[in-house]
């Protein structure tokens, strides 16, 4: 299970902050719908809170493959 988590939270061996950085949104994210459908009893518009969460990864892995096209990253 540990090296499930590992491989789970890692780029190729390094740790990955787009990874680690969207799990935490997730769970911020999860936790403040989860309260806002508690106290209101509607499921609020999730078009923004997605937007957000998706830009983590994305701008991480957007930053990956630029190093691959400059040439500085093996």
């Amino acid at each position: 299970m540990r090296k499930f988590l590992q491989e789970l939270f890692s780029e190729f061996g390094e740790a990955s902050f787009s990874r680690v950085g969207t799990f935490l949104a997730l769970l911020f994210a999860c936790a403040w719908v989860s309260y806002i459908v508690w106290r209101t009893h509607t499921l609020p518009g999730l078009e923004g809170l997605t937007f957000f969460i998706a830009s983590l990864y994305g701008l991480g892995k957007a930053g990956e493959t630029v190093q691959r096209v400059l040439g500085k990253q093996p």
